[in-house]
């Protein structure tokens, strides 16, 4: 491999255009990779994406791109994720996916087995981790700047789907998606109370789908077959308990994410209403002396926290190839969020409390 990491990026969706082109843009720009390539099986809209940013090869077939590059991308629909996955790995490929990173356990667990069979560098786009906030509150929390933790209250909101005319997606379909609001948002508040709190033991779940027919953008109307919004609760190794919700019917939001974590010495706030918009300051009461007057302070995060970014999934994947050294999130990460959705799932179908396999 040259000195440059030569990246091919698979799907040309919203996430692929709005996160990853433009990061990996940036890395070459720099000298650390080289984007070379995308591939869609709509071709046309590969073209225009490579037209657009630049990028030598468009391709409808993802295997006409794996011979160019050291690293992929993956920004398919979930039900995609595995298949291009497994053939990236067996051709010696790096790989990024975006989350969930698979339709279920079963299909991480082979993700995981063959990259670390393989030797190779995997990376998930778990990217709020990466929010300035949300890494200052990681290390408060590790520090024991708020104690022994209790409690964590997570939410999750948007408004897509508040509107009943809202055309039938991918997302909405479980053939191709895995699940709904748990999967596409409750997974990525799963994976930051994991990056804060430790491993999680036990999962109960509701899941609920308020509109179950939507109009599709050929003029028919389709069943929604996942859920639109979900409540989980976790309760982690450390004893420590949590409640998550996520829901696409969060009217009048765009990206809305607000935390709360309260231990036995302190408590704290985060929260903002886009991945790049916020995140740079946290609510906090640390202390008998705050607590004994109510008092929670707006704390700007540190100019060292102000380094993270929502890309840094991205460059940091480049940066971890090429100093041949793991990162994180990857997939380990990737396959126990999934261990948990699956557990959620199982419990909403009725299963009660759900136990999750022993942590690796």
């Amino acid at each position: 491999m040259s000195d440059r990491v030569r990246v091919g990026v698979i799907g040309t969706g919203a996430i692929a255009r709005l996160r990853h082109i433009p990061a990996f843009l940036r890395c070459q720009q720099e000298g650390s990779a080289e984007l070379v390539a995308v591939a869609d099986p709509q071709i046309e809209g590969a073209q225009a994406v490579a037209n657009q940013f630049g990028i030598p090869h468009a391709y409808a077939n993802y295997q006409d791109l794996l011979g160019l590059v050291d690293a992929v991308s993956v920004c398919t629909p979930n039900l995609y994720h595995e298949p291009i996955t497994l053939a990236a790995l067996a051709a010696g490929k790096h790989v990024l996916c975006e989350k969930p990173i698979a339709m279920d356990a079963a299909g991480a667990r082979r993700m995981y087995e063959q990259a670390q069979a393989a030797n190779l560098i995997t990376a998930v786009n778990f990217r709020y981790r990466f929010i300035p906030a949300a890494w200052f509150a990681h290390d408060l929390i590790a520090g024991g700047e708020l104690g022994e933790i209790y409690h964590i209250y997570a939410h999750y909101f948007n408004g897509s789907l508040t509107d009943p005319m809202t055309p039938m997606a991918w997302r909405q379909a479980k053939a191709e998606s895995g699940s709904g609001a748990l999967g596409d948002l409750g997974s990525h508040m799963i994976d930051l109370c994991r990056y804060w709190i430790g491993d999680i033991a036990r999962v109960q779940g509701h899941l609920r789908t308020f509109t179950t027919e939507r109009p599709t953008p050929g003029g028919g109307i389709s069943t929604v077959d996942v859920d639109d919004a979900s409540t989980t609760l976790l309760r982690f190794v450390n004893g420590a308990e949590a409640v998550i919700n996520a829901s696409r019917n969060g009217f009048g939001h765009n990206n809305y994410q607000r935390v709360e974590v309260y231990g036995s010495k302190g408590g704290l706030i985060y929260e903002i209403e886009k991945a790049d918009v916020g995140g740079t300051e946290l609510r906090l009461c640390l202390g008998a002396g705050q607590a004994r007057y109510n008092a929670f302070a707006t704390v700007p995060v540190p100019p060292t926290y102000l380094a993270a970014n929502p890309e840094r999934a991205m460059t940091d994947f480049i940066a971890a190839i090429r100093a041949q050294t793991p990162m994180t999130p990857d997939f380990a990460d990737g396959l126990r969020c999934q261990e948990v959705l699956d557990a959620v799932e199982q419990s909403a179908n009725g299963g009660g409390w759900i136990d999750l396999p022993a942590p690796r």
